[in-house]
């Protein structure tokens, strides 16, 4: 039986918030595995998909989406019982949005940035210089989390955990993967705590960790 949706995704990306909110709202899908590391996204078949060459991809009963936001409202508003965004008014979601759009307009290019110096100038003398400027531009949007959650919010709309949430999870998780010093926060180092703990996100390295399983499997075969 085909699954409703086929989610297209790299182990580790930024796809790994799109599984957590399709775990998030109980959807019935299948993962479909695009290694980056190895330019499959690249291949004539996907960018038939995907012109951009990114994931996450996600193929609905409607078409394909591209995009993390543009993913994160659909099923906001496909599985609204879920709860995936603040839903309280309109304000409260597009606080949510707000976050969600920061994540992957601010922090996502940065964090590529710190960890994709070649692909951003062809130099290797430059390299340095384009991961210590990304690093110290994450330090300073983190900040801006930092100070929000300051204010005795356990998450970053309020009492309740959101997708947003877990965006900013991952673009933390990968900062400090990508040598950004994340220490010295002790907001968001109680916050990181409670996020990786939620249960969307546990079940979501469970599925990557499985998909990724069936591959290895199949290339030993």
């Amino acid at each position: 039986m085909t699954s409703a949706y086929q989610l297209y995704f790299s182990p580790g990306a930024c796809s790994r918030v799109s599984i957590a909110a399709l775990e998030w709202v109980g959807a019935d899908y299948a993962l479909c595995p695009v290694l980056l590391a190895d330019n499959q996204q690249r291949q004539p078949a996907y960018k038939a998909l995907n012109p951009k060459e990114q994931v996450p991809l996600l193929v609905t009963p409607e078409g394909t989406l591209t995009e993390t936001v543009a993913i994160a409202l659909y099923l906001h508003q496909v599985y609204p019982q879920a709860v995936l965004l603040p839903a309280a008014s309109p304000y409260d979601t597009a606080i949510a949005t707000s976050w969600l759009v920061w994540c992957s307009s601010m922090l996502h290019p940065l964090i590529f940035r710190a960890r994709r110096a070649g692909r951003v100038h062809p130099e290797a003398a430059a390299h340095e210089g384009i991961q210590q400027v990304a690093i110290e531009g994450l330090t300073t949007q983190f900040q801006l989390a930092e100070r929000a959650l300051s204010d005795g919010r356990q998450w970053l709309c309020g009492s309740s955990c959101s997708l947003a949430d877990l965006y900013l999870l991952w673009c933390f998780q990968r900062a400090a993967q990508s040598g950004c010093e994340i220490g010295n926060w002790q907001a968001l180092g109680a916050w990181q705590a409670r996020a990786e703990s939620q249960p969307a996100w546990a079940r979501m390295l469970q599925r990557e960790a499985q998909a990724m399983s069936v591959i290895e499997k199949g290339a030993s075969a």
